[in-house]
């Protein structure tokens, strides 16, 4: 769960502002790791583990053919009780960075959906040289395999990438895949994502996969999850989840929603009328962010008549993000027409005040002390949230840095540059110190709700680093994935690519911004008690967005000139992730109340999560974003109360 006030705010800021008659258009999406003897193969495994062995047969594609490699995973205990990977290959440089973050990413998974232990080592063998991150659903379900028990038939492989919840997402070189299946004649069936079915081949020509396919003894199947490819590939049902009623909210926690949500929308109102003070032409230059703020605004009113009030207080405070930033940033706007570049170096002298506020709140968080699963929940979100507000702070403060820097040296030649230059910053900046205020609220509200207690015998720090080094094999996915391949194709240094893809989307900028700034962090926190759960705020947090960065801008997302994500390449896959994706978020929140406990800010990401996917794609994609941060925090909470398998018993 992102729990960020502004998620999908920013995405209507700077989409549609057009500063007339000096400013370009621009635009911007905003956030708006119990042992037993090990067998060495067939037997039982590590804890929890009822086998210890498996090999797959893995697709490739390579020019306009393909082909098949072999890859064996192996569980055993981990010699430091910490959970561990180890890659293997047998040619140099045979696994690239791509294939690596799948497989981090494949345990992830597997780990979310069984509540296998965290005190494992895995091992991953690869025969030849593979790259990318589509044989990511195919190693889940080895691991679960290993997990439950089963056996995955040798003649059935899968190609497909994975997301936290278990869809199977787009990949390229199907046709390719299907190809070299045929021409080694060894496999009988390929399962591919749903909605693949009619892809083009590496010369650019739509290709029906099914039929090629049949046309050489081959079956192709199309499957949406992890819980249609299971049986397809062992003979055996993978536990579903059930169909859980929505999160409900306590009475208490219905009050703490509807109190802070109304007072977002006061804080809304006052940013509306200071925007209204503005100068006429200034105002009319922020084109129509004032009517985006002003509709999540509305929706938020609509949903506390509708007694929703998480939901609510999350539109609610959108608004009040979207609007306090642009009556600050064009408050600046104006003060650049009249003082120039001394209004640049004006915010900057505020960014020490700004850091300040973060870490008295830092200093906050680490004298509460959590007694139960709903204060960890409250701790750990407001955490991720806090490091969120810091991270953005520090890219936009060093980027109004460079523009200053380069005022000093009188490197502007014209005024319209150095606003255009100037925009994006100034709303960062605004948006950081308005989230922050989001993390109090959200704080205040979830803590101290009662609930089940944090088991005793719970290792807080395994679960942090588990999910820490999760989100960093995303990140590094992504990095190589997404922007390395873009950047060189435009001619670009990554650096160069990163940079202007953060522009428009905010998750980006997150998620580049949190790797350089978490060293520093964690320096701060030093070993306290509470450094666990903010390890956590910023695991589960980075887990899930970036994961959602490789579904966005690898696996799905069509983009537009101005990089904007206009569209989808699936249709199929993204109502599969949006459906997959509450699902297990309820079922997730339905196991904590079932086991005592009622979340509370889960159950309001729900909610918001639930509007969200009613709009626009960009909005769609946040909606699983939400959806996927949420359910992980709900089995992060699973592992901190000791009943991390409760609801995935094999049937």
């Amino acid at each position: 769960m992102i729990v960020r006030s502004g998620s999908r705010a920013a995405r209507g800021i700077l989409a549609t502002v057009v500063l007339t008659a000096v400013l370009a258009a621009s635009g911007c999406t905003f956030i708006s790791d119990a042992i037993v003897d090990s067998a060495t193969g067939g037997g039982g495994g590590a804890g929890g583990f009822a086998s210890s062995e498996t090999e797959l047969q893995v697709l490739y594609a390579a020019g306009d053919t393909g082909g098949v490699a072999t890859q064996r995973i192996s569980v055993s205990p981990s010699d430091d009780g910490e959970l561990s990977i180890d890659i293997s290959e047998d040619e140099v440089s045979g696994v690239g960075d791509m294939t690596q973050a799948a497989s981090w990413n494949a345990v992830s998974v597997a780990t979310l959906l069984t509540g296998a232990p965290l005190d494992v080592s895995y091992r991953f063998a690869f025969d030849g040289r593979i790259d990318g991150p589509s044989a990511g659903a195919l190693t889940t379900v080895g691991i679960l395999s290993l997990y439950y028990g089963d056996d995955i038939a040798d003649d059935v492989t899968m190609t497909g990438t994975i997301n936290p919840m278990g869809t199977v997402g787009t990949v390229g070189g199907i046709p390719e895949k299907v190809q070299g299946v045929m021409d080694a004649g060894t496999i009988s069936t390929v399962l591919i994502p749903a909605g693949q079915r009619n892809v083009p081949d590496a010369a650019g020509n739509l290709v029906d996969v099914v039929s090629l396919g049949r046309s050489g003894g081959v079956e192709v199947v199309e499957v949406a999850d992890v819980y249609d490819a299971y049986p397809l590939l062992t003979g055996e049902e993978l536990p579903r989840p059930a169909d859980d009623a929505a999160p409900a909210i306590s009475d208490a926690a219905y009050t703490k929603f509807q109190s802070a949500g109304d007072a977002m929308l006061a804080t809304y109102d006052r940013a509306l009328a200071e925007f209204a003070a503005l100068d006429p032409v200034v105002q009319q230059a922020a084109g129509t962010i004032p009517a985006e703020a002003a509709a999540y605004a509305d929706r938020a009113r609509q949903l506390q008549v509708q007694a929703l009030q998480g939901g609510a207080f999350f539109e609610a405070s959108q608004a009040a993000a979207v609007m306090q930033a642009t009556a600050s940033t064009f408050r600046t706007v104006q003060d650049l027409f009249t003082s120039g570049g001394n209004a640049i170096g004006a915010r900057l002298e505020g960014a020490a005040s700004a850091e300040g506020e973060f870490t008295a709140f830092l200093d906050q968080l680490s004298t509460y002390e959590p007694e139960t699963l709903a204060d960890a929940e409250a701790l750990v979100t407001a955490y991720g949230n806090a490091f969120d507000s810091y991270t953005l702070l520090q890219y936009a403060t060093a980027s109004l840095q460079r523009i200053a820097d380069t005022i000093a040296a009188a490197g502007y030649t014209d005024f319209e540059q150095l606003l255009t230059d100037a925009l994006t910053p100034l709303i960062y900046y605004d948006l950081a110190r308005g989230n922050l205020a989001f993390a109090q609220a959200v704080f205040d509200i979830g803590r101290d709700n009662g609930g089940a207690p944090i088991a005793e015998d719970a290792d807080l720090e395994a679960i942090a680093s588990f999910f820490r080094r999760a989100a960093d094999a995303d990140w590094a996915a992504f990095e190589s994935g997404v922007i390395q391949p873009i950047a060189e194709s435009r001619g670009e240094s990554n650096d160069v690519f990163r940079t202007a893809l953060s522009a428009v989307d905010t998750d980006v900028a997150l998620s580049y911004t949190a790797q350089q700034s978490v060293a520093s962090i964690e320096q701060y926190l030093g070993e306290g008690s509470n450094a666990p759960y903010a390890a956590m705020g910023y695991g589960y947090v980075n887990y899930a967005r970036n994961a959602v960065l490789i579904e966005k801008y690898y696996n799905n997302g069509v983009l537009d000139d101005n990089l904007q994500v206009v569209g989808v390449s699936s249709e199929t896959i993204l109502t599969s992730a949006l459906d997959l994706g509450r699902t297990q978020t309820a079922r997730g929140a339905g196991i904590l109340a079932a086991e005592g406990t009622a979340p509370v800010l889960i159950a309001g990401a729900y909610e918001q999560a639930g509007v969200a996917r009613e709009g626009d794609v960009a909005n769609k994609f946040q909606a699983i974003a939400q959806y996927s941060g949420a359910f992980v925090l709900s089995r992060i909470l699973a592992y901190a109360g000791g009943f991390e398998g409760s609801g995935y018993v094999a049937g």
